[in-house]
């Protein structure tokens, strides 16, 4: 080989060794670079949500049926069981919807349970409710519609109702309500677990009435307008305690807590806040009405005995009322008022409803406590 000819043969040899050479330290370098991660799927956006905030879930439900009414221009609902197994019962109706449908449990003979239990979109009969009729209720939703899945993860824990007959076809229906329940089932899924933990903390275990915490906090959230609340407990339950044993106790304030919800109105509240202590509020009542709903409740409890211990046992209740803004013009003092009116009942004999003093001094209208 000629002086020039091994000149460049060497050349090229250490140019490729500079190759190689570069090319290992390249590979060592990405292998010991950290890997990126794999993009992270989007999570659908929805409208209307705040996400600097963390939503509840009354206001997932309420975003939820409202936009899917818009979509279809139909009353829409949503209906969500808590666990498997356990009854999927409807916690939101949109605008134009029947409001007292709110609470009702779906018909497991239903269309719209199918939808959960199989996980699956469905066009209702136009000649059949979506919901089914319980028995003994007379309501009957209207004909047809449209069900679908919410859903987080591969199982459905809830459905998406749109009532009555879709004017661009249940398909179309379908198309429009299937993004949008699939978009805040992931959103609505941990909302709803929150909001079970919230109502069993706030929940007492015996007569499955709210508790302080929850009455207290339903008290802070009035604002405005006319507010009642009445304190009211059984008389002498100790001598029930001790005559009749504390199971029968316990059967008595279940009883007592059965009264209170069948004699209060919707958006009232009844809860036991001590042993045999309950407060229940009435908002928009005056001091008149609210010791009208008293007086009501202390008869019912005397006219309705208890089954325990092998018979039928009677109790009567006290009640003392306050309202603001008369005679009570802080609502701050609401509480604090209604039990020194239910002491100054249990003073006069028991067994009697008595109303708060006023501030002023002036007689409340409507008269005083009986």
């Amino acid at each position: 080989m000629t002086t020039a000819g091994a000149l460049a043969a060497g050349l090229v040899i250490g140019a490729a060794a500079g190759w190689l050479a570069a090319r290992r330290v390249s590979l060592r370098a990405a292998s010991q670079a950290p890997a990126e991660a794999p993009p992270k799927p989007q999570q659908p956006r929805i409208p209307g949500l705040d996400l600097t905030i963390e939503p509840t879930f009354d206001t997932l439900l309420g975003l939820l049926v409202n936009q899917a009414a818009a979509r279809v221009d139909l009353p829409c609902a949503v209906a969500v069981r808590e666990q498997d197994g356990a009854p999927i019962r409807i916690r939101a109706v949109s605008s134009g919807g029947d409001p007292r449908s709110e609470g009702a449990e779906v018909d497991p003979e239903s269309t719209g349970y199918r939808v959960v239990s199989e996980n699956l979109a469905i066009v209702g009969d136009p000649n059949r409710p979506l919901l089914g009729v319980a028995a003994g209720d007379r309501r009957r939703g209207p004909n047809g519609g449209v069900c679908v899945p919410v859903t987080a993860g591969p199982r459905a824990f809830g459905v998406l109702f749109a009532f009555g007959e879709p004017a661009m076809g249940g398909a179309e229906c379908v198309a429009l309500l299937e993004p949008l329940a699939r978009a805040f089932g992931p959103f609505i899924r941990p909302a709803m677990e929150v909001e079970a933990a919230r109502r069993k903390a706030e929940t007492d275990s015996l007569t499955e009435l709210p508790n302080r915490r929850a009455f207290e906090r339903a008290l802070r959230k009035q604002s405005g307008g006319p507010v009642a609340l009445i304190a009211l407990d059984i008389d002498h339950f100790k001598k029930v305690n001790d005559s009749l044993g504390h199971a029968a106790g316990d059967v008595a304030l279940c009883h007592l807590s059965r009264l209170l919800r069948g004699a209060l109105r919707d958006g009232d509240l009844a809860a036991r806040v001590g042993g045999e202590e309950f407060s229940v509020l009435l908002p928009g009542a005056d001091l008149h009405l609210a010791m009208e709903v008293a007086e009501r409740l202390r008869a019912l409890a005397e006219a309705k005995p208890f089954r325990a211990a092998g018979g039928e046992h009677r109790f009567t209740i006290s009640c003392g009322v306050s309202a603001t803004p008369y005679p009570i013009a802080n609502p701050d003092n609401l509480n604090s008022t209604a039990d020194a009116a239910l002491y100054r009942a249990k003073r006069a004999g028991r067994n009697r409803v008595v109303a708060s003093g006023p501030e002023n001094g002036r007689d409340p209208p409507g008269g005083a406590g009986t």
